[in-house]
């Protein structure tokens, strides 16, 4: 499969350009390894789910979400917000997701859980090694980066789902669950949100035309319910 990727450079300036590969993970890292971060790749995955396991996906990630999704309260250190997606300034959504969030965060821990902040969107978490994810306990039991009054909407917010997400591994973890065990289960979670919003899309193309926006507005309304995008009209 071919792929077109856009990416900014460091001073700023939009660029793409194109490349060859068997999905969209497998695109994102070989960019990676050419010190690429695009931030959005443009392109479908082969289809290989089944009529069947649409439906299993959408079970698991319902039990996924039902375990994740955490009401707005005060936590260790910062505020919480569920995950979601950031509503703000779009040039700065998408500057923080090019690098990473390094401009937010410092630990390698909160860096890795930035990645996976907004339901749906392709992680693309920063190379860790083996002793920082052994570091990365430890790193939970220092207090969450909190907002402060000079944060901009969009930081508040992430700054805010990382909390949330630091208080989920906490509770993994004291589940008696592993740090490894974590970080498959919010991959598994991505990946799972991603297929599904994809289902989703196909749902509403191939309703009848009489029932298209139908379909659209209560597609729309499971997406929002997990926190993932909603669907446009057709214009």
């Amino acid at each position: 499969m071919k792929y077109r990727y856009l990416y900014q450079t460091k001073t700023n300036e939009n660029r793409e350009g194109e490349i060859s590969a068997k999905n969209r993970a497998e695109a994102y890292a070989a960019l990676r390894k050419q010190g690429i971060r695009p931030f959005r790749l443009i392109g479908n995955d082969p289809v290989r789910w089944q009529p069947w396991a649409v439906g299993a996906a959408f079970v698991a990630l319902c039990v996924a979400l039902a375990f994740a999704i955490v009401l707005v309260v005060r936590g260790r250190g910062g505020e919480e917000f569920a995950r979601g997606q950031l509503a703000g300034d779009a040039d700065e959504i998408t500057e923080g997701v090019v690098d990473g969030w390094s401009a937010v965060f410092s630990s390698p821990l909160d860096l890795y859980l930035a990645a996976y902040a907004q339901p749906g969107w392709i992680a693309l978490p920063p190379e860790t090694s083996e002793s920082d994810i052994a570091g990365f306990a430890a790193e939970l039991e220092r207090p969450a980066v909190a907002a402060t009054e000079s944060d901009s909407a969009v930081v508040r917010q992430m700054k805010g789902i990382v909390a949330t997400m630091r208080a989920e591994m906490r509770r993994y973890l004291e589940a008696g669950g592993t740090t490894e065990g974590y970080l498959e289960f919010i991959e598994s979670r991505q990946n799972d949100e991603i297929a599904f919003r994809r289902e989703a899309e196909q749902t509403v193309r191939k309703a009848p035309d009489s029932l298209r926006e139908t379909a659209r507005i209560n597609m729309n309304m499971r997406l929002q319910a997990q926190g993932l995008r909603t669907i446009q009209a057709a214009p």
